[in-house]
């Protein structure tokens, strides 16, 4: 089948079962290897995701993270298309690791940097991940064209061959937090299509439109009322005999 060795097996899934796909042979047993959930019967021009490992997202729910988002929409997109790939990778970190990616972090969180500065900072290139095995999972599965759901034209380049052609199919995620739309738009100035007015809430278009609404005010001035003068206190009396 293909090019390369597949291990291969159904999973079920509340949602639906699918096929689940293992790159390797028995040499490579040890380790995480390349992997893919396979929705329907996949042919060419295919919805695709290449999707990479991301503890923090998928395992501890941060909401700083898009890439729970990510990998569940492209999952539902690949449903409603009654077919689709979703290869999955163990590149943490966009490949650095998880120890340079929670360096990463501290330096964004300590610094106020974006990440891809914050890997500069370390020395450590923006993105190292690679795509080889990708390619040898989607063409033992015979594919040798497919629509790529993603919004990174370098992941395009990446994947593209001579007799492998990708089309790039952006999708958005918005973010659940401030912090995670910070990072799609650092993700928007590194060159990726995500447009950024479509990034906002609801909310924070209600906030946007009630600043042009409503002009700003300057702060009420303090006023320093004088004091009263002091006015001699008067001689104490002797009250009056009541008459009645």
């Amino acid at each position: 089948m293909g090019e390369r060795n597949l291990t291969e097996h159904e999973l079920r899934h509340a949602d639906g079962d699918f096929r689940v796909v293992v790159l390797g042979d028995v040499s490579d047993m040890h380790g995480n290897r390349p992997c893919a959930a396979v929705f329907g019967e996949p042919t060419d021009g295919c919805l695709v995701r290449i999707h990479s490992r991301c503890v923090y997202g998928e395992i501890f729910e941060s909401v700083d993270c898009d890439c729970r988002d990510q990998l569940r929409q492209s999952m539902a997109m690949m449903r409603k298309a009654g077919a689709g790939v979703l290869v999955y990778l163990d590149q943490e970190g966009r490949g650095a690791g998880l120890l340079a990616k929670a360096r990463g972090y501290q330096l964004t969180q300590t610094k106020g940097l974006d990440t891809f500065s914050s890997y500069r900072m370390l020395g450590l290139p923006e993105d190292s991940r690679t795509y080889e095995d990708a390619v040898a999972i989607l063409r033992s599965l015979n594919l040798k064209r497919i629509r790529l759901l993603t919004n990174n034209p370098a992941k395009v380049a990446a994947l593209s061959t001579a007799d492998f052609q990708v089309e790039q199919k952006p999708f958005l995620v918005r973010g659940q937090s401030r912090e995670a739309r910070r990072y799609l738009a650092a993700k928007a100035r590194y060159g990726h299509t995500i447009p950024l007015d479509q990034l906002e809430t609801l909310t924070d278009r209600m906030r946007r439109w009630a600043r042009r609404l409503v002009p700003a005010r300057e702060p009420a001035p303090i006023l320093e009322l004088p004091l009263p003068a002091e006015k001699p206190v008067a001689a104490a009396t002797q009250p009056e005999d009541m008459v009645s």
